[in-house]
Parts: C-alpha cells; structure tokens; sequence
C-alpha cells in the first residue's frame, strides 16, 4: 500500500468514526429529550403518587441507559465503572416494576385475594422447570413465589455488578474471555440463571393476572412488560452475543481500538440506537394521560368516563384527605354488591405539586421499610391483614410459617 493510499484509508477511517460518534450523539439527545418531556408530564400530572412514583423510575431508564452508554462510547477507558452504575439501577427498576404491577392491582392483600380465585393450574409449572419445583398453590404462595422470583435478581444483579468493580481493576474479569481462571464466565453464569428465573416468574405473575391487569381498568400490560424487559433483557443478551463474538474473533480491532473495545464500543453504540426507539415506545406505552382521574378506564383517548369502566355495575368517587393535605378520592369504591371489586387506588382529586411530586418519585422510605420486614416475600402486615379478612388460606398460611 502506497503512503497515499494509506493516508486515504486513515482519512475514510477517521470519518466513519466521527459519523460513528456523531449519530449516537444524535440518538441520544432525542431519547432523552422525548424521556425528560415523559417524565415531566407525569410530573405535572401526579394524580396517583403510589403508582405513577414507579411510572417516574421506569421511565429514567431510557435516558440513563443512553447516557451511560455514550459516556463509555467516549470514555471508553472508564466504561467498566459506567456499566456498574447502570447495572445497580437495572436491578432497582426491576423491583420497581413489580411493585408497579402490585399497586395497580390493588396491593399485596388484594392480589392474594385475586390469586386465590385463579385456576390451580397457573400454579403448574412449564415443561422442564415441572421436575425441580413443585406446584404453587394459588394465593399467598403463588405471590410469595413470584415476588421472590423478581427480587432475587435485584440482589444478584447487584453483587455481579460489585464482583465486576473488584475483580476488573486484578485483571480477574476479563470481559468476553471464556476461561475458567477469569471471573467472567461464573459471573455470566450466575446472572444468566437468576435473569432467566426472574422472567419466568414475571411471566408467570403477569399470565395469572393479566385479565384483571386488563379489567376492569385496562392498563396495558402487555406493552410495558415488552418495553421494560425489552430494555433489561435484550441488552444483556446483546452483550452476551457480542462477547461471543469478540471471543470467536469474529470481531476484531479497528484503528488504534483493540477487539475488546470495538466490542465494548459497539454493544454502547449499539444501545443508543435502542434507545431512541424505546423513547418513541414509552411514550405510548407510560402515557400521563391513562392516570388522569377522567380517563381511568378508557382507551387511549381517555373518551371513557370512570363511572363506565365496568359495565353491569354501579361505581361512586368518594373523597378523603391524604397524608400530604392533598384532597383525594379513592377510584373503583363499589356501591353495589357485586361479584367483582375492582382495586382501589388513591388518586388525588387536584394534581400534587412539581416540587413534591419529584421528591415523591424519589423517595424510597416505603420501600426501604418494607424490605425490612418482609418475610418471605412478603410483610408481615399483609399476612395479619389478610388473615383478618379471611383471603388467606390455611395451606399458604403454614407454607409462609414453614419457610
């Protein structure tokens, strides 16, 4: 090759590169500013803080995920510090996503009553999984199960993330390298295993409640379920794709980046794009508009009022005073005695305020104590409530009492 045309080739180089940089650059910007014009509209429309806090969490997944990604497309040489951060969040929205399908079905109390009204065989397991578990009885054991399901993830997800920070800067991680010596591939092997359990129990969860997920107040489930394990899921068995790839040498260096951050550098690249067609999926699927007081229980358009959202039987509004002196009513309260209760979710008559709404979104207090005391999977306030109310049966009692 003549000095010529190796100028030439750097030059062409040099310009794919910066084409490269540029459109993620480009994608990036647009994701975050469709997210941050989501997010503040939940904001200015806080009508029901216990749901639309975790609505807030979900929806700061997309801007955070496409700047952390163009950060280590940039700074590549920081990249493993930026994904661990990304990996602590990745666990917390999981969680925050189950607690998000828990409040609009009405609370862990509500859901075992549900639960126990369901065919015993949504507690069968799928074909394979039939010879290591045994079946889940409907009701508070089924829920006890699945939540656990989900938040071991959140903790594994976590201590593989803090494994990685240890090990890489020994040069014991190693990522995309197959060898027993490097903590790569048991950590793989361990989130692998707890990622896919986590969404059979999602999946599992989700196929016994979709109908009421669905009615009488149509939530959509399906569309968010794709969009946040799409997110969570999907990017990381890209990265696995790609580490496979990088170790096939299939990919290989390109200027002066070696295999390993052309691999990096791609999966990054690679996730901003996602990104951005997430954002667009967002905003159809975690809409302000499906938790305004007029629309609950009407399609998109919101052209159905809430006395309707549950044809053949008769609804009211009844107001309260919530604990921040925000008047409120709580939706779906039955007049009629009926087969069915809808759940009641708090919903404030006036929108809360920006400041307060952003301090809601943020603070985890709730939640902080309700880790505490969970016993299994579940508080012990559910179950002294539960039994009070009679939804919990006798068998799921002893299981809870047993563990």
């Amino acid at each position: 090759m003549t000095p010529t045309t190796l100028s030439e080739s750097l030059f062409d180089l040099n310009l794919n590169i910066k084409a490269f940089f540029f459109s993620a650059v480009a994608f990036v910007f647009i994701a975050v500013a469709m997210s941050m014009k989501l997010i503040y509209n939940q904001l200015t429309n806080w009508y029901m803080p216990d749901v639309q806090k975790y609505v807030v969490r979900l929806l700061w997944l997309v801007p955070l995920y496409a700047i952390q990604s163009l950060l280590s497309l940039l700074f590549h040489d920081l990249r493993l510090y930026f994904d661990t951060l990304r990996d602590l969040y990745e666990a917390f929205v999981i969680q925050s996503f189950l607690y998000y399908l828990m409040e609009i079905l009405g609370g862990e109390d509500a859901i075992v009553s549900i639960l126990q009204e369901k065919d015993e065989n949504y507690g069968q397991h799928e074909v394979g999984f039939e010879f290591f578990f045994f079946q889940w009885d409907m009701g508070l054991e089924f829920m006890l199960q699945c939540k656990r399901g989900v938040l071991q993830y959140v903790v594994v997800k976590t201590l593989g993330a803090i494994a990685t920070a240890v090990l890489e800067p020994f040069n014991l991680y190693c990522e995309g390298e197959f060898d027993w010596s490097k903590g790569y591939i048991y950590i793989s092997f361990f989130l692998n295993v707890s990622q896919m359990w986590a969404l059979y129990c999602l999946i599992k969860f989700y196929h016994a409640t979709s109908d009421n997920l669905r009615h009488p107040v149509n939530w959509r489930p399906l569309g968010k379920f794709l969009c946040v394990k799409g997110v969570v899921f999907f990017t990381w068995w890209q990265g696995m794709l790609i580490a496979v790839l990088r170790s096939r040498n299939i990919i290989g260096s390109v200027g002066t980046w070696n295999a390993d951050q052309v691999a990096s550098g791609l999966q990054d690249y690679l996730v901003c794009v996602e990104m951005f067609c997430f954002a667009i999926a967002h905003a159809f699927t975690f809409t302000h508009k499906e938790y305004l007081p007029r629309n609950i229980g009407g399609g998109a358009d919101g052209t159905e009022e809430l006395l309707h959202y549950n044809e053949g039987s008769r609804y009211e509004s009844s107001l309260c005073m919530d604990e921040s002196n925000f008047e409120s009513k709580e939706v779906g309260e039955e007049v009629e005695n009926t087969e069915y209760k809808p759940p009641t979710i708090r919903t404030l008559r006036n929108p809360m305020g920006f400041k307060n709404a952003i301090w809601e979104s943020l603070f985890m207090e709730n939640e902080l104590s309700e880790i505490k005391r969970l016993r299994n999977g579940v508080s012990d306030q559910v179950i002294n409530q539960s039994s009070d109310l009679g939804m919990i049966n006798m068998a799921s009692m002893q299981y809870a009492e047993s563990i």
